[in-house]
């Protein structure tokens, strides 16, 4: 109704999942990225949940219209309320095997068959099922007897289990911890944040015919997020019926006060109400209050300590996952007193989500490495100036000279494109310019950091074990495409690493010390690590 209008050429929020749309926010091209290597690497299993309407079908449409017909066939279940023997005979004929068999063992034959036969062509059966938070017992321990059918290298189908959150839970069931054991990797897609949203909008505008993109208001935009939580579908609802309603107002501008309208009038609570209430509306604000009280506790965990068969694990908590401490936080002290480490500690704590060094009015008689070790940290020391620590992309400490005052300052992040916040002030500023920092002379700056996977320091040719594969597994995920997942520091794997200290930087050694695996981390975007810029 509105389209030309607005001189759309199509409607812009339209609720049907169309891969033409995606936006790709950082959660979005992460979960992309682990399907990708979960294909690549024939994983077995890979899951991937997420709320109502956080776009994971329009995700899963658009990686598969994006894979080699001449590598992959893929079988999409839409209808998990299936028995174990009705599955069967749907996949047999998504993947158009003979679906006529009075068993399941006739079934399974056959597919096994199929799949062996796909495996010498150099082919990989995937098979997607979605809303899987629906399956029942029966059913899952059906799909994980499809793990069995493999080869001695290879495993045989690819499975991609999608759904909503209740799939965790129903995973971490007893009766189903072997399947659960066998899920390689993970991943939670998040709602967008308000920076998110807003470019989704506006990437959805683009593609439906206005380049010029001046259709909501900045006002409009920060209302819309308020409303939606960030979530896509809510998104396209409530952008869709502001249009309208600036539509039918003949304003070609949609503000703040058509999001409102627009809202009331999907909620039912005022006129021409279509559609009657949201579900979410008696949840919304409690929802939006959580998320603020919560949010340490909701960070990235693609991946679960339950997988053992193939990596990666993540052996230890997040700092996200640690308990916060809703206490009163110290006061901060100014550059050149001994009070500046704990001011400085607390500040990097605070961006990991950890608890503070609560309580502490001086620094006389902290163990600091006693605090780390308490909130899983290990504290690396890098040497070189502030121009040379911003590729690490990772808050510092600086310990001050005797000239500049003493103490310790810590660099927290980005505020403008050449400055920084630090804590405490220094010489009574809290932002400072690239060549302030860089004036201080520092030779060394101290990182706090989570090895979340356990990874450690790999060096020697040859080396084997767990923490290796995990290593590869990161690899693959920051784009080196040719990385085994052996378990072995082999020489494809070290030529990994070296073509990977080349592209960034370091020195082109092959080993993997702190500052390469730091740059590893967060080039891969695995884990919810706090960032400089």
């Amino acid at each position: 109704m509105y389209e030309s209008f607005f001189a759309f050429k199509e409607k812009p929020f339209s609720l049907t999942p169309n891969p033409r749309f995606l936006f790709l926010s950082k959660t979005h091209n992460e979960v992309y990225a682990h399907l990708i290597y979960g294909i690549e690497h024939r994983t077995g299993f890979v899951e991937v949940t997420g709320e109502v309407g956080t776009g994971k079908t329009t995700i899963l449409r658009t990686l598969l219209s994006h894979l080699d017909e001449d590598r992959y066939r893929v079988a999409f279940i839409f209808n998990p309320k299936l028995t174990a023997f009705e599955l069967l005979r749907n996949i047999n004929r998504e993947f158009g095997v003979a679906d006529d068999g009075l068993s399941n063992p006739d079934l399974i034959h056959s597919l096994n068959e199929f799949l062996l036969a796909e495996n010498r062509a150099g082919r990989t059966p995937i098979l997607v099922i979605d809303e899987a938070q629906n399956l029942s017992g029966e059913v899952l321990e059906q799909i994980r007897l499809l793990s069995n059918l493999e080869t001695e290298e290879d495993k045989l189908i690819q499975v991609i289990l999608v759904g909503q959150p209740e799939l965790r839970n129903h995973l971490n069931d007893h009766s189903l911890r072997q399947l659960n054991q066998r899920i390689a990797v993970r991943y939670h897609l998040r709602p967008l944040n308000g920076e998110e949203t807003s470019s989704y909008i506006l990437n959805r505008l683009k593609i439906a015919g206005r380049p010029d993109t001046n259709v909501f208001s900045s006002g409009a935009l920060k209302k819309i997020f308020k409303y939606s939580g960030g979530v896509p579908r809510r998104i396209n609802l409530i952008c869709d019926r502001a249009l309208l309603t600036a539509y039918t107002e003949d304003r070609g501008i949609v503000s703040a006060s058509d999001v409102r309208q627009a809202v009331a009038e999907l909620e039912g609570m005022g006129e021409g109400s279509a559609g009657g209430p949201l579900p979410w509306k008696a949840t919304l604000l409690a929802a939006m209050v959580c998320l603020v009280i919560l949010a340490g506790f909701l960070a990235l965990e693609p991946f679960d300590k339950s997988a053992t068969s193939t990596p990666p694990v993540n052996l230890k908590p997040s700092p996200s996952s640690l308990p916060t401490q809703p206490t009163s936080r110290p006061v901060e002290p100014s550059v050149g007193q001994p009070d500046s480490l704990v001011a400085s500690f607390n500040a990097l704590f605070s961006l990991w989500k950890a608890p503070l060094l609560d309580g502490l009015s001086s620094s006389a008689g902290l163990d600091i490495d006693r605090e780390l070790s308490a909130r899983g940290f290990e504290l690396v020391r890098l040497a070189g100036g502030f121009d040379d620590l911003r590729k690490y992309d990772v808050p510092i400490l600086i310990p001050l000279s005797e000239e500049q005052g003493g103490g310790y300052l810590a660099v927290l992040g980005q505020d403008s494109p050449d400055n920084w916040r630090v804590v405490p002030a220094y010489n009574g500023r809290d932002i400072l310019s690239s060549a302030r920092l860089n004036a201080l002379g520092m030779r060394m700056a101290m990182v706090p950091w989570i090895d979340f996977a356990e990874i450690g320091n790999v060096a020697a040719p040859g080396t084997s074990g767990e923490n290796v594969r995990r290593l590869q597994f990161l690899l693959g995920l920051a784009g080196c495409v040719d990385v085994p997942t052996n378990g072995r520091y082999d020489s494809r794997s070290i030529n990994c690493v070296k073509s990977f200290q080349r592209d960034h930087g370091l020195v082109v050694d092959g080993l993997v010390g702190p500052r390469t695996l730091i740059l590893i981390y967060q080039v891969a975007g695995a884990y919810d690590m706090p960032r400089l810029s």
